[in-house]
């Protein structure tokens, strides 16, 4: 079993890989967790600031119980979207993935003129590395032109 930081380890490294498509928002709901968990890492600072200046601005509306619990909750937002993200990288492909991650996979193996070894039963993750790649070899529109969706 994973411990909790080796999970928001990997949902970071997984952030980091899933390419920022549009095409994929409506396939997975991996792009939008990957999508508000950027944009709660961006703004969580400027919010925990906010909140720290309510507290001096106005002492007897945002008390320092008030003003910690707003800030954990704060905080607790991006960590919830890369556990998230960290325990479905590890996650097995459903067996509906598997023919479109192998049709993929040829595609880009047969433009190598190299061809790759399949992994058996690949995870969210492998998924992430071949379409972040896909999408650097083949552009924005690699799967709508090669009719993979």
């Amino acid at each position: 079993m994973n411990s909790f930081f080796a999970v928001i380890a990997q949902g970071d490294k997984y952030l980091q890989s899933w390419p920022k498509q549009n095409v994929l928002n409506c396939l997975f709901a991996d792009s939008k967790v990957a999508f508000y968990t950027r944009l709660s890492i961006k703004t969580t600072p400027a919010f925990i600031m906010l909140i720290i200046a309510l507290n001096i601005a106005l002492p007897a509306l945002f008390n320092w119980p008030v003003t910690a619990t707003f800030i954990l909750f704060l905080l607790g937002l991006p960590v919830q979207g890369l556990y998230w993200l960290g325990k479905r990288s590890q996650k097995l492909l459903p067996n509906q993935l598997l023919p479109w991650y192998t049709a993929i996979h040829k595609k880009l193996s047969g433009n190598n003129g190299k061809q790759a070894v399949i992994l058996q039963r690949p995870s969210y993750l492998d998924l992430a590395l071949l379409l972040t790649h896909a999408f650097k070899l083949g552009g924005d529109q690699f799967l709508q032109q090669h009719e993979l969706i």
